[in-house]
């Protein structure tokens, strides 16, 4: 692997989706990545080997809600997997309050390595699945997730979870956006409603994204 070209690369596309990233968190996102190359010879974190692949279609996609999100609050990011996109979205806005849910032990099990390993404040990963969850003391201002193809049972997974004024971001395929009115019924039943929609292209033709963002009545 070629380090500064890699550097560059993250440097360029994550500015293209409106995220500048200092010289000290593209050295965080090149020791995630390292470690995500290393673990992935043994365990299968990402079918995506290819480091400018990983580089785009994981960190960069995961950055792609960062110019849309308050910063400072408590976020959880639910079927994380490999990290994606809770500690991409720490690493860029370290005062964000990270916490990550996947039902998989051996993703959690790396995640928790690699919080140690980039030294991460205020990120806690937990094994569990996201029903299970109990209401926290603290409401989470954000709940994020890139695991789900469909809305409606992201939707019906979280609300129990959600307070009046809290958001949610559903991550979702290119083609999301023509779904608008389906979606927005779907979002009445459990109170709430679609405040924006982004739809964007990922750099170099790496695929496309639709951002939804919902907040609770």
């Amino acid at each position: 692997m070629d380090k500064d070209k890699l550097i560059d690369l993250l440097r360029q596309t994550s500015q293209e989706v409106g995220v500048s990233l200092t010289t000290s968190k593209l050295e965080l996102f090149w020791l995630y990545l390292q470690e995500l190359l290393e673990w992935n010879k043994t365990f299968n974190l990402t079918g995506i080997k290819d480091p400018a692949d990983i580089i785009i279609k994981h960190f960069v996609d995961s950055l792609t809600p960062l110019p849309y999100l308050d910063r400072s609050g408590r976020l959880l990011d639910i079927g994380s997997g490999a990290g994606f996109p809770g500690i991409p979205l720490k690493i860029g806005a370290p005062q964000l309050q990270v916490h990550i849910v996947d039902a998989r032990r051996k993703k959690t099990s790396f995640l928790k390595h690699l919080i140690r390993t980039l030294e991460l404040k205020g990120v806690t990963a937990l094994h569990s699945r996201a029903e299970e969850m109990e209401q926290p003391e603290q409401p989470f201002q954000i709940i994020i997730s890139r695991a789900f193809r469909r809305l409606e049972p992201l939707i019906k997974l979280v609300s129990p979870l959600m307070k009046p004024g809290n958001m949610l971001v559903a991550m979702l395929g290119p083609t999301a956006n023509k779904e608008q009115s389906r979606f927005q019924a779907l979002a009445s039943v459990e109170n709430l409603e679609i405040k924006q929609t982004v739809v964007l292209d990922l750099p170099q033709d790496r695929g496309g994204r639709t951002l939804l963002f919902l907040q609770k009545r």
